[in-house]
């Protein structure tokens, strides 16, 4: 084994051909190895007096740090242990085998997997879906459910639904007392009167189905309906049509036949920003005087400023009762009406008290009215949402 040059005396000049021979032997060792022991293994290098000497890679690999002093001897010697620079293969002299000299290829690392690789700190997730917003009265993107309209108009029933599992609470007040009709400041224009006080619920089943239940004071009436939208007015369909079925039930005694099922085709258009034309087609077995009642009621909006509508119905008096003078009369209703949160508030004017469909579609209700009286009343319409 040979001594380390730092600790002895400078060694003697050899031959041309024992240089040679080491270096050869240098290189040989090298390929066998592979390319991890020629890592490993000493630089040669030569120095100027012919002679070599081997230097520990390790030492040559840390960067920045100054090789120890090797001790004594000549100038040429202590600069024969700087870590060479050129590989070993580099230093052999011409005479050595090519496949000594040849570089051996370098083994690739293997490449990360993508569970490895981080993304980069800049990139964040994609955000999740912002959920549905279900903090207006008004079911977005539906052209005819614009404008702030309920499951009814007035008192007739309108084709729009209130969406899906959203609840709707109906008060409805319409006093006794006309004002064209004994109506000043001391009573208030009607306002001590008393008056038929409607009371009900309207649920969203689905999206186009509402179940309902409604009470008027008058005769105890209970309506029970359902209300399917087949058509909703959008781009390619110019109206919204809806199906409503059920039953008005007279709780009072004295009536002959308290049982009323009816049918309506509910038709509406929206023209414009708060212009709006309803018609709706209806039918109830039984009426005070008919039994069997046909009407098609007739609805309008108009825009206001601040926000306010103006609606409108017209009940016409029943074809069916034209020779009876006086049995049927013409119905009308107006509403200042307005939306503030989740509430639609209805100021009402009116000459018939009516409010379920058997009391309006014949035009012969019970309680009488003319034509031209006035009454006051007032909807007041509270919409829930899960």
């Amino acid at each position: 084994m040979p001594r380390s040059p730092q600790l002895h005396s400078p060694a003697p000049r050899r031959t041309a051909a024992w240089r040679a021979w080491a270096a050869g032997a240098v290189a040989v060792t090298l390929s066998w190895t592979g390319p991890s022991a020629a890592a490993a293994a000493p630089a040669v290098t030569t120095g100027r007096g012919g002679g070599t000497a081997l230097v520990d890679a390790a030492a040559a690999a840390a960067p920045g740090e100054v090789p120890p002093d090797p001790g004594p001897g000549t100038a040429a010697e202590k600069a024969a242990t700087v870590p060479a620079e050129a590989p070993a293969a580099a230093a052999a002299p011409p005479e050595a085998p090519a496949a000594a000299l040849a570089p051996q290829p370098a083994t690739a690392p293997p490449a990360p997997s993508p569970a490895d690789v981080a993304p980069p700190a800049d990139v964040s997730p994609p955000a999740a879906a912002a959920p549905a917003d279900e903090s207006t009265l008004v079911v977005q993107n539906r052209p005819a459910a614009a404008d702030p309209l309920g499951s009814r108009l007035i008192d007739v029933a309108t084709p729009s639904t209130i969406g899906r599992r959203r609840l709707e609470a109906l008060f409805t007040h319409r006093f006794n007392q006309p004002v064209n009709q004994g109506g000043n400041a001391h009573n208030l224009w009607g306002l001590d009167s008393g008056a038929d006080v409607g009371f009900g619920f309207t649920y969203g089943l689905l999206r186009r189905l509402d179940l309902s239940a409604y009470r008027s004071q008058f005769q105890e009436d209970y309506e029970l309906a359902g209300k399917l939208q087949v058509l909703d007015q959008s781009a390619r369909i110019p109206l919204s049509a809806a199906v409503r079925a059920g039953a008005d039930l007279l709780g009072r005694k004295g009536v002959a036949d308290p049982h009323r099922p009816f049918v309506q085709l509910l038709l509406g258009r929206r023209l414009a920003a708060g212009w709006n034309v309803f018609v709706s087609p209806s039918w109830v077995r039984a009426t005070p005087l008919l039994r069997n009642a046909w009407n098609v009621p007739v609805g309008l909006t108009v825009p206001l400023p601040g926000k306010w509508l103006l609606e409108g119905e017209v009940i016409a008096a029943n074809h069916a009762l034209r020779d009876v003078a006086g049995a049927s009369r013409l119905a009308w209703h107006a509403a200042f009406a307005r939306q503030i949160g989740w509430h639609i508030f209805q100021i009402v004017l009116g000459d018939s008290r009516a409010t379920t469909v058997d009391q309006i579609v014949g035009g012969d209700f019970a309680g009488g009215f003319n034509t031209h009286d006035v009454r006051l009343g007032f909807n007041l319409v509270r919409y829930f949402s899960p």
